[in-house]
């Protein structure tokens, strides 16, 4: 059988294919011959992965593919936690931000869910065997801050905080100040305050501390959870989650 270059990437389109295979009913005939004998599967739309043929399974991973499925997609979330090696477990949801809204896509057990956003600053692109598009570690952070119903909660996102050996400063702020939420700069600077990390300084905090209302927010998943006030920040935070005591 003819040697396509298409054929050593985990994931590739109909469009690619027919870069070498210009004619269409060559390009349908190998198409359809390559999915029969299981080499590839069709995962969505004009969209395939290449078949591991000792195991039977694809080889595109879940960033690869989440990264592929629209123009403009890149993993973020918790998703981009997990490409970081910062989540306690692999969810079978895998988040992905993309310039519109679409359906959730159920693709080899796992379902895609995605988050229309404008902003789209502080994307890294990774080169694998196929492209990766995700949020730098910067972002991640702030984003998981902001929204940590889909970062795996309060707790979860301490957890991946508290891993981090290195975050920029500046690149922190840059995602806060775009995002512009007094909330979000109050939860930023309470939950780094907590872990008080070598690569932030005073200024860090000095700016969490001037979006700093006199309201409190309550930030507790749980609002009949047992909570406490944290004066500085004006939150109130879920006692069994975090220990401020110390």
């Amino acid at each position: 059988m003819i040697s396509y270059d298409f054929l050593t990437k985990n994931l590739f389109t109909a469009t690619d294919a027919q870069r070498e295979i210009p004619s269409e009913s060559t390009l349908f005939a190998t198409l359809k011959n390559l999915l029969k004998t299981g080499r590839i599967v069709k995962l969505k739309g004009g969209l395939y992965a290449l078949v591991n043929p000792l195991t039977g399974d694809i080889f595109a991973n879940r960033f690869e593919i989440a990264t592929a499925l629209h123009k403009g997609a890149f993993v973020g979330f918790h998703s981009a936690l997990e490409f970081y090696g910062l989540g306690n477990q692999m969810y079978s949801d895998v988040h992905v931000f993309t310039p519109t809204q679409y359906r959730s896509d159920l693709i080899d057990g796992l379902e895609y869910v995605y988050f229309e956003t404008k902003y789209t600053e502080g994307v890294s692109v990774v080169e694998q065997n196929s492209t990766v598009r995700v949020t730098e570690l910067e972002r991640t952070v702030v984003d998981c801050l902001n929204r940590p119903d889909v970062a795996g909660g309060l707790e979860e996102v301490f957890t991946a905080l508290s891993a981090i050996s290195y975050c920029d400063e500046q690149k922190l702020l840059k995602h806060l100040k775009a995002y512009d939420k007094k909330l979000l700069y109050k939860k930023a600077g309470f939950f780094f305050s907590l872990l008080q990390p070598t690569y932030l300084t005073n200024r860090f905090f000095d700016v969490c501390k001037e979006n700093v209302t006199q309201r409190f927010d309550d930030i507790r998943e749980n609002k009949n959870a047992s909570g406490k006030r944290i004066d500085e920040w004006k939150l109130i935070i879920p006692k069994e989650i975090i220990n401020t005591e110390n």
